[in-house]
């Protein structure tokens, strides 16, 4: 007979006709459809569990080289050093826990754990983590003339030069210098003819910045 599975309703209709004492074990197992072994586990099962389910199997499989605390000492590992390669990894579990596994058992347990490799974002070790990004202040200079919207590159057939009328004279150059928060954008801009100098500068910091600033170590 090919093995298939037996629903428990019929192990106890099987049961409940042997109890009745009616019916001999051959016309049981004709009546239900299985074999007499099937009969006999079924009436051992019962007097020994008190029920005709199996039990469920605990820890199918290989038993995993890697228990809970070990695992435990990965992950502390991955949150210090999460740029440590699988093979340093190994290293440590056997160096500090007399532990040698595979690459693809740290991986796994990296996996269950719901860690993956990801980019690394590089930050600046030289950034001071109490003062945050909304204390800086961004300043920038840009300027224009005549000439500045005027077209650099275009589209003409191979061997022919793409031309175009545009003024060629800056003429009149304005300049401007503008300041920006993080957290309230354009804060402080002054517009002059020409380009910005030392002294200009100096003024811009002097007169229109500095007076929107605090002093430190506010924000």
């Amino acid at each position: 007979m090919v093995n298939c599975h037996i629903s428990d309703d019929v192990k106890r209709i099987a049961l409940r006709l042997k109890n009745r004492r009616r019916d001999s074990d051959h016309e049981i197992c004709q009546l239900v459809d299985f074999s007499l072994s099937t009969l006999y586990r079924t009436l051992c099962r019962n007097r020994a569990t008190g029920d005709v389910t199996k039990k469920l199997t605990i820890g199918r499989g290989r038993p995993r080289k890697l228990i809970h605390s070990d695992c435990l000492y990965l992950l502390r590992l991955a949150c210090h050093k999460p740029t440590l390669f699988l093979d340093e990894y190994s290293c440590c579990l056997e160096e500090y826990r007399d532990l040698p596994v595979s690459l693809a058992t740290i991986h796994a347990s990296f996996k269950r754990a719901g860690l993956n490799v990801k980019q690394v974002q590089k930050l600046a070790s030289e950034c001071n983590p109490m003062h945050p990004a909304n204390y800086l202040i961004s300043h920038d200079e840009v300027s224009k003339d005549d000439r500045t919207y005027a077209c650099l590159w275009g589209r003409a057939p191979v061997g022919q030069r793409v031309e175009q009328h545009d003024p060629f004279v800056r003429k009149r150059c304005l300049s401007m210098l503008a300041a920006m928060a993080l957290d309230r954008g354009i804060i402080a801009a002054r517009v002059l003819e020409g380009s910005f100098t030392h002294q200009t500068f100096y003024e811009f910091l002097c007169d229109d910045l500095l007076p929107l600033t605090n002093p430190y170590p506010a924000p």
